[in-house]
């Protein structure tokens, strides 16, 4: 039997500190399979070019540097790398993140038993700059996720975890700006999404230059347009609605951390007119999403059986 051929696409600016991590960890997977990795390297000025030429040099054709000039922008970075992709499996990782050993390996028997399944993503411990773990990035376990599902509990997907069948590659290399739960959405129109809970990657945490960190507003934005992408013809309304919902009980922790109401008057405003359910119900159903995880998150704390007391995201 011929081995698969998997790319693996990984974007870094500036992240000296952290890309030879990220490389060696994927180029050293044993995973019986042909691994090539493309580096979008988008103008680093602080020695990060030079990382990823040392390791080219070690590596060879495996891994292949592209160094942007101008700067190109993280979107449009990876995008160019998917269009160059070849082979039957793709992958995505931020040049911060890194895998863990056998993840490669684990991904592909998965789609290979599950050939209904359009990706597989799975769990990721947390870390800080220094590489010291914080926690799990979330706490979904092994399930089949679904299109009304990813809808209704919202992105708790880790995105450099993912391994997708290249067939779906339009979906990713899309020049638009869009957060990636857009994209695992149209994913999960083709097909249902694999997670595996054991974490198989690890992901660092509000970074230097982190969207999530330096551009709060316009992620919310992308967000909410995400949801909007959804064809309202392949989910209910109650779908629609909790998934409304799930968005609007995170605005409602930012705006506790950030101590501005007025974040939550403007979104709570523009959820109840898009809510097909109006503003009472819409209203009960952000509280008992409130609820629920206010729930997992005292029961995490109490318990005395290891469950994982920091979760990024809950689900």
């Amino acid at each position: 039997m011929s081995l698969p051929a998997v790319t693996v696409c990984v974007v870094t600016y500036n992240q000296r500190n952290f890309i030879e991590t990220c490389l060696r960890s994927i180029l050293d997977q044993k995973a019986g399979a042909k691994l090539s990795v493309l580096v979008g390297d988008d103008g680093s000025t602080d020695g990060t070019s030079e990382i990823i030429e040392a390791l080219a040099a070690q590596y060879g054709k495996r891994l292949r540097h592209f160094r942007r000039e101008p700067n190109m922008g993280a979107k449009q970075n990876m995008c160019d790398l998917l269009l160059r992709a070849e082979g039957e499996f793709i992958a995505r990782v931020d040049g911060d993140d890194y895998w863990l050993p056998g993840k490669l390996g684990r991904q592909l028997d998965y789609l290979a038993k599950h050939p209904a399944c359009s990706a597989v993503y799975a769990n990721a411990v947390t870390v800080d700059e220094a590489g010291t773990r914080l926690g799990l990035f979330n706490d979904l376990g092994d399930v089949r996720i679904t299109l009304p599902a990813l809808l209704r509990r919202g992105n708790a997907l880790n995105n450099s975890s993912v391994l997708f069948r290249a067939t779906n590659l339009p979906l990713w290399a899309n020049n638009a700006d869009q957060l990636d739960y857009e994209v695992h959405l149209s994913q999960a129109l083709r097909g249902w999404l694999g997670h595996i809970g054991e974490p198989l990657a690890a992901y660092r945490v509000a970074t230097r230059g982190s969207m999530v960190a330096s551009s709060n507003e316009r992620v919310r934005e992308l967000y909410w347009q995400a949801i909007q992408s959804v064809p309202r013809n392949a989910v209910s309304d109650d779908d629609y609605a909790r998934g409304l919902a799930d968005f609007l009980r995170r605005v409602f922790f930012r705006s506790l951390a950030t101590r501005d109401p007025g974040l939550l008057r403007t979104w709570a405003a523009r959820v109840y007119a898009a809510s097909p359910y109006g503003a009472a119900w819409t209203t009960v159903l952000v509280a008992a999403n409130i609820l629920r995880i206010c729930g997992k998150m005292l029961a995490a704390r109490v318990s005395l059986s290891g469950q994982e007391k920091n979760v990024l995201y809950r689900h």
